[in-house]
């Protein structure tokens, strides 16, 4: 068996190159006609050299888009009817990406010495989390594997669209106030010192911005490397203390007390729970097992906390709606619909709606914040700058105005 180069389009008329095994070219045409592609050129592959470009690849993390496009390329595998180990070669083959290519290459070998599709992933917890590979197994036990790897890459597409807004909401904030802040360090280090000479030999009493700015430039000047060395250290302790149990689960509920940004965290988290509850429940996994995956992946650890002491009451018998009242966390929305869905048999079209119904609101919210960031950053820089101008010119007024007196 060989290996073989080849260049092809997909149903949108874009070229997709990459690299299949077969015994001959004509067997390689029919994988790559298999896999929903239309061949232009095969060729045979020939060994690679290391190179700088090749080593720079190894390099790349496994992004989302890399994971959607896998399991975009594994469901028409799927669909075509190809067995999962050809298909997980031919998908070895023409991945990019180095790491994702070598998590492939350690499923093949695993399913080849019998594992399943779910199994192998599991062993991949880095590129897999355990919503992927509870659906993917659920679909497997139901024989509804095509349709799970569908819903899969709809949800990641929807996580990467909410990520990708919140991030151009605050990428704006951050720049802005960035440059604020390398603005105001190099007034009180270079600027303000000059000035600050001047009027303290000034006799005369200096206006209260005056005195705040070169009091400030006076903690700057004598306790840089104390400042330094307390920032630091604050800064070491908050990480560290991130990463405890205790720590994570205080700070993710702050998050959803912030102002702003505390109340869409908490709608996309809704949205998530209420998302990937549906799809678990529809793939056939019990509600116990579907809210313990569903804690993992919620993004929210005192939610995921919440979410674990609901699994645990019904268990104990106690139903979904009453818990989630208890729980004290959720919208009414959203215990309101479930409660109706527990009531009618209908707890997948109310989690359906739900999900929806946040999906928007997220879209709503993250638009909003962008609109409430831009004049908040503009009052505050009108405010710094105003504070500056009063801090410099004031004391020159009144010196202006002390020599036309004595004059």
């Amino acid at each position: 068996m060989g290996k073989f180069t080849y260049k092809a389009r997909d149903e949108k008329g874009s070229l997709v190159t990459g690299i299949i095994e077969g015994d001959n070219r004509r067997a390689a045409y029919a994988q790559i006609d298999a896999l929903g592609l239309f061949p232009v050129a095969v060729s045979e592959a020939r060994e690679e050299i290391f190179s700088i470009e090749s080593f720079l690849t190894a390099l790349k993390p496994v992004r989302y888009d890399d994971i959607i496009f896998f399991t975009r390329q594994l469901q028409t595998v799927i669909r075509a009817g190809i067995p999962i180990l050809s298909g997980l070669r031919a998908l070895e083959e023409q991945t990019s990406n180095v790491k994702l290519r070598g998590a492939i290459r350690e499923m093949v070998q695993d399913i080849d010495k019998g594992a399943s599709l779910s199994d192998a992933m599991m062993k991949q917890k880095k590129l897999f989390p355990d919503l992927y590979t509870s659906m993917v197994k659920a679909g497997e036990i139901g024989g509804s594997l095509e349709e799970v790897l569908e819903r899969l890459a709809t949800l990641l597409e929807f996580q990467l669209k909410t990520k990708e807004m919140l991030k151009s909401a605050i990428r704006y904030p951050i720049f802005v106030v960035t440059t604020l802040l390398i603005a105001f360090l190099v007034l009180i280090n270079f600027v303000v010192p000059r000035f600050a000479v001047l009027f303290r030999g000034a006799k005369m009493d200096l206006p209260l911005p005056t005195r705040m700015l070169l009091l400030t430039n006076d903690i700057f000047q004598n306790y840089a490397i104390y400042l330094g060395i307390s920032i630091f250290i604050l800064i070491g302790g908050f990480l560290l203390y991130k990463r405890t149990d205790a720590g994570t689960l205080e700070i993710d509920r702050l998050k959803l007390r912030a102002p702003l940004i505390g109340p869409i965290i908490l709608k996309i988290c809704m949205s998530r729970f209420a998302n990937m509850f549906e799809n678990l429940i529809k793939v056939g996994i019990p509600v116990v097992r579907t809210l313990e995956v569903v804690s993992r992946t919620v993004g929210n650890e005192y939610i995921a906390q919440k979410i674990i002491e609901i699994s645990g009451k019904i268990e104990r018998g106690l139903g979904i709606s009453r818990p989630l009242r208890e729980a004290e966390i959720f919208p009414p929305l959203i215990i309101h619909l479930i409660s109706t869905g527990e009531q009618t048999g209908s707890l997948e079209d109310m989690l359906k709606e739900v999900s929806t119904h946040y999906d928007r609101e997220i879209t709503y919210s993250i638009n909003r914040l962008s609109t409430w960031i831009e004049p908040l950053l503009t009052a505050g820089l009108s405010l710094m700058v105003l504070f500056l101008a009063l801090a410099i010119f004031l004391p020159w007024w009144n010196m202006m105005g002390a020599l036309r007196g004595g004059g």
